[in-house]
């Protein structure tokens, strides 16, 4: 847990957008992130790994090292303009969440969002952070004028493992009454289950509890998403193991020791679970997509 005050470092760039090719997400084409690194410190971040670019320690440095990206709005005004019309959605806090504490300083993620209404260019947007109500108005008028989605990670209701898991992060609680209110506020927001950890956060009591909290909420799951292990996540993630489940290590050694996806009955199952589990709590709504390999049985084989 890096609890004291981030390292901050302005840099300029030349584009603010990033073209993205996913078989996951083939909906998302252009990726927007303010900032570099994030304060949060989740011991699972895929994206601890664009820290070693600068030649820095993904597992100490990723949320103690924040860039910021001083000239992100002029850079997006100018990738606007290349694009041309129509515009593709772009899908902000791909890499690192917008709304992190060191947006209230630069206001960056404010920026975009005016940018993107004033351009009538739709987007979307991941955090995890209470920071976004502070918007609510722009993103409702962003929705209007040209399409906007907002989802908050959550993956657990368990105030002690999310406290664990994300140091710095909003609690559960907190982030369930930024769902309330957003939704309230005429802003589309759903939750994304992801990444949903093998053993800690997959249980059937824990995702039912955690759903059901959505929809009391007044939310709706958007999608989940099994856990994939980089290589610069492994550090991180395996000494918070240790520590905390240590039962857990060598099962997460042996099946991320290959390669970096979950095993494919695992996601079967993990999704099966998930899909029925959503069935009985909101029956009239919308399957979500699951963000991994196809969907049904959960054999970790602890």
């Amino acid at each position: 847990m890096n609890s004291g005050r981030a390292r901050i470092i302005e840099i300029d760039v030349k584009s603010a957008l990033n073209k993205v090719a996913s078989a996951r997400r083939p909906d998302m084409r252009w990726s927007l992130n303010p900032y570099r690194g994030c304060k949060h410190g989740c011991v699972y971040c895929y994206a601890r790994y664009t820290h070693a670019f600068f030649e820095l320690d993904p597992d100490r440095d990723f949320s103690s090292t924040v860039f910021v990206k001083r000239n992100l709005p002029g850079a997006l005004r100018r990738d606007l303009r290349k694009l041309g019309w129509p515009r593709p959605r772009i899908s902000i806090g791909t890499a690192t969440d917008p709304y992190q504490p060191i947006e209230g300083r630069y206001r960056l993620t404010q920026a975009a969002l005016k940018i993107l209404r004033d351009q009538l260019t739709p987007a979307s947007l991941i955090t995890k952070n209470t920071m976004a109500l502070r918007d609510a108005d722009l993103m409702a008028s962003l929705h209007r004028a040209a399409g906007f989605s907002l989802c908050i990670s959550l993956i657990t209701v368990d105030e002690a493992l999310a406290r664990s898991l994300e140091p710095d992060a909003p609690s559960p609680a907190q982030r369930l009454r930024v769902v309330q209110e957003l939704a309230r506020a005429g802003v589309p927001v759903s939750v994304a289950i992801a990444p949903v950890m093998p053993g800690l956060t997959d249980g059937e009591a824990q995702l039912r509890d955690l759903i059901q909290a959505i929809h009391d909420h007044g939310g709706r799951v958007g999608y989940h998403q099994s856990f994939k292990m980089y290589a610069d996540t492994r550090k991180t993630l395996f000494g918070w193991l240790q520590r905390e489940r240590p039962h857990l290590l060598s099962w997460y050694r042996r099946v991320y020791g290959a390669g970096s996806e979950a095993p494919r009955a695992y996601e079967r199952q993990l999704a099966a679970r998930i899909a029925r589990l959503r069935t009985a709590i909101a029956p009239h709504s919308t399957p979500p997509p699951a963000f991994s390999r196809p969907a049904g049985q959960l054999s970790l084989g602890l």
